[in-house]
């Protein structure tokens, strides 16, 4: 039944996409469907006019049927559709509606003189303006409709004053109705289904986007660039660059396979990613073997300094080389270089948006990376001052850097025992 219901666009693919489409589709028009009930309402209660016209001595058992029944009734299922229980079950009061309403018709020309001769009228605009003012899903219209023809023939035939010809009369009546009422609720469900498949899939494709965009920018710059702004460009006071360099990996990429090499490439820098993340690290570019990442650009959610948290991320990167190297024996090493200083951040480019850094501190990180010897961390004597409370570092005297001249560095070899840093950068080891 579900797949046959599918077929035709009558229902969705999944039962929580259903039940998401029925809230919005069921729901929207709460207000104007309460406000019909209520005119309907008074409808049915004017017509008892109508009735002491056509029966004059019957008019009183009529009108209480009317005034003091079905009336109220559709009153009370308005106001039911107020609550959060009649919402969840908004199609089950409308078509117990409906069927108060057609049982309340046939009783009342069951007891008219000649009632039933009169009776398509009403049993017309009872089951167009079911159809066609209330949201209700098609196969559950069809039910309601299907049951208000049973009722309208079990009153002919209870009824002594229906005549056999007034029985064809308002079942065509009724059948017309249904049928044109029916279809034009399919036709608006199905658009309505259609639209819902339209934003959901819109929906998902945003969100895909924004997923693209936060894999190659950071979140807050995705942000901004959401809001409208077009040159972002910001100057940070101080940040942690950290550049990291696979040693050995162009003569490992000449002796496995292509697509070997960029399988081993993209796990170990979804990992250094991973990292990253975990830390408060933003990943700025990849290029090749070497990564770029810097800390600082966005404010700690715990509060943990961004020197320490990019201390923790190169010590965490060099131990899953080394993992990836104990496991597989592959002939590489990482060599890091860490620096705090000012940089220049900001996105360039149109159509491939990417978010860079520059400045004497980027070029000073990068001068560093290069200097250390495979399997080491080097740190510069800013970050160094930064670190020393919380790390075990090495002096390595003074390194003549191109562009910079002589710069003192320093070799990281990880937390110190008793600070608690191993543990948030991953169970690293502590340095006595």
């Amino acid at each position: 039944m579900l797949k046959l219901l599918q077929r035709f666009g009558l229902h969705c693919s999944s039962i929580e996409d259903e039940r998401v489409f029925a809230d919005g589709y069921l729901l929207r028009t709460v207000g104007e469907s309460q406000l019909f009930m209520v005119l309907s309402a008074l409808t049915v209660y004017v017509f008892f006019f109508w009735d002491r016209m056509i029966d004059p001595v019957n008019w009183n058992t009529t009108h209480m049927i009317r005034g003091l029944l079905v009336a109220p009734a559709m009153v009370l299922v308005a106001s039911v559709l107020f609550t959060p229980f009649g919402k969840r079950h908004f199609e089950a009061f409308v078509l117990t509606m409906l069927l108060l309403v057609m049982t309340g018709l046939a009783t009342i020309y069951a007891v008219l003189d000649h009632g039933y001769q009169y009776a398509a009228l009403a049993f017309t605009m009872a089951m167009l303006g079911t159809t066609t003012m209330f949201p209700i899903r098609s196969r559950f219209l069809v039910i309601g409709s299907f049951l208000s023809m049973v009722i309208v023939v079990v009153g002919h035939l209870l009824a002594h004053n229906a005549g056999p010809g007034w029985l064809l009369v308002n079942l065509i009546a009724a059948l017309v109705s249904i049928g044109m009422g029916t279809l034009s609720a399919y036709l608006r469900e199905r658009e309505a289904r259609a639209a819902f498949r339209a934003t959901k899939a819109l929906v998902a494709s945003r969100e895909r986007v924004d997923e693209l965009l936060h894999s190659m920018l950071p979140r807050e710059v995705v942000q901004r660039i959401q809001a409208g702004e077009t040159a972002i460009a910001d100057l940070h006071g101080e940040v942690s660059i950290i550049f990291a360099d696979l040693a050995g990996f162009t003569e490992m990429s000449r002796k496995i396979s292509p697509s070997h090499l960029v399988r081993v490439l993209n796990d170990l820098f979804s990992s250094f990613d991973r990292d990253a993340e975990r830390l408060g690290i933003e990943r700025i570019k990849t290029i090749g073997d070497a990564y770029m990442a810097i800390g600082g650009l966005r404010r700690s959610v715990d509060g943990t300094d961004h020197v320490e948290a990019a201390a923790l991320f190169a010590l965490a990167i060099q131990a899953r080389v080394l993992k990836l190297v104990n496991e597989m024996e592959y002939p590489l090493q990482i060599r890091v270089g860490l620096h705090v200083g000012p940089v220049v951040a900001g996105v360039i480019g149109v159509t491939r948006p990417a978010f860079d850094c520059w400045g004497e501190s980027v070029n000073l990180a990068s001068r560093i990376e290069g200097h250390a010897t495979p399997g080491t961390i080097l740190v510069s004597e800013s970050a160094y001052w930064r670190l020393k409370p919380f790390f075990a570092m090495e002096p390595k005297g003074e390194t003549e850097l191109k562009g910079i001249g002589k710069t003192r560095v320093f070799c990281l070899l990880g937390p110190v025992v008793g600070e608690g840093a191993g543990d948030a950068a991953g169970d690293l080891p502590a340095v006595a």
